[in-house]
């Protein structure tokens, strides 16, 4: 049975456990690619809050202010009309912003994205050859 021909260090057992430690370290590389996308999203909407509750704030304040310019001069003359416009300028502005965020958090793009093309870089090259792929039918 022996001809003389050195065996394969390990033979079978060694080549599964060496196939197994590289998809575990390849596993462990898309976690690590995971992880660093999940801060970097988190950091991202941290920001976004900071700023939109600022924004809002200043708005809010802004808007305010106006209002009550607006109702203080025209009060004895047009008094409802002096309350139901910054009423309405304020529920105009409120649903245009809301709108705007709404186009901000979709516009972000998908989250992990860099990780899930790596996911799909592995699967296709873990794939079989398609035997029919290339041969006309």
């Amino acid at each position: 049975m022996h001809d003389g021909e050195p065996h394969p260090s390990g033979g079978l057992k060694a080549t599964a456990a060496q196939a197994a430690n590289s998809a575990l370290s390849l596993l462990r590389t898309r976690l690590e690619l995971a992880s660093i996308e999940l801060a970097e999203e988190r950091e991202r909407l941290y920001v976004r809050l900071a700023l939109m509750f600022a924004a809002v704030l200043l708005m809010v304040f802004g808007v305010l202010g106006v209002g009550v310019l607006i109702v203080v001069y025209f009060w004895d003359t047009y008094r409802i009309a002096a309350v139901l416009a910054p009423t309405l300028l304020c529920i105009a502005v409120g649903a245009v912003l809301l709108r705007k965020s709404k186009a901000l958090g979709h516009a972000g793009g998908l989250p992990f994205a860099a990780t899930l093309a790596e996911f799909d870089k592995d699967r296709a090259a873990f794939a079989p050859a398609d035997p029919t792929r290339g041969v006309a039918p």
